[in-house]
């Protein structure tokens, strides 16, 4: 398995039952604390040019990763080179040019999708698209109020950050809210949504 984009370990910890796991970023900081958790399956590398053969992994993690690139296309092309065939990328990326906020600002992003793009590049790529839904569906309005918020305060004072847009204490009822989505994901795709999940496959 490859976590593309693997920041700081916490999809490694996660895939780390599954069997082997490796991870890939550019940044040195982020990899720091990825061995302090005490993953040493990491390296410094950029998705477009990944250091593996051909054919190396079964499944690939994207999550948060395409929407920094100018190229999207070819780091999902990188994807197809190394995976097996059969094998899975698993992409999620945030969806809505409409939601376009102080946060894409900061974390340096170049686009929102919708799932029409997001299918076009996949496709692009080399691979196929084996599910293609919007997550957070349920949260969308709450996240929506939030940027509309943050918009009234840029006017009157200096904001960094959308982080404490709400209160500590909501963390757990949001996440509850995002936790009733799941069930229903299990059983059909959701027509829109504040993020994208999209399962792509490498042709046999």
């Amino acid at each position: 398995m490859l976590d593309a984009g693997c920041g700081t370990g916490l999809m490694l910890q996660e895939l780390g039952p599954l069997g082997t796991a490796e991870g890939v970023d550019i940044s040195d900081e982020a990899l720091q604390f990825c061995r302090m958790r005490g993953l040493d399956k990491v390296r410094n590398a950029d998705v477009l040019d990944l250091p593996f053969d051909a054919g190396r992994f079964d499944f690939i993690t994207a999550l948060d990763v395409l929407e920094h690139l100018d190229d999207d296309t070819g780091a999902l092309r990188e994807f197809d080179r190394v995976l097996k065939p059969g094998g899975r990328a698993f992409i999620f990326v945030p969806a809505h040019r409409w939601l376009w906020s102080l946060q894409d600002e900061v974390s340096h992003h170049k686009r929102r999708y919708i799932g029409r793009t997001l299918r076009e590049a996949v496709l692009s790529g080399g691979l196929e698209v084996e599910r293609l839904t919007y997550v957070s569906t349920f949260l969308l309005p709450v996240i929506f109020i939030g940027r509309q918020w943050l918009k009234v305060r840029l006017k009157f004072r200096t904001v960094n950050t959308e982080n404490d847009l709400h209160p500590a204490w909501s963390n757990g009822i949001l996440r509850k809210i995002f936790e009733l989505e799941m069930p229903v994901l299990r059983r059909t795709n959701m027509p829109f949504g504040a993020s994208i999940l999209c399962v792509a496959r490498k042709p046999q």
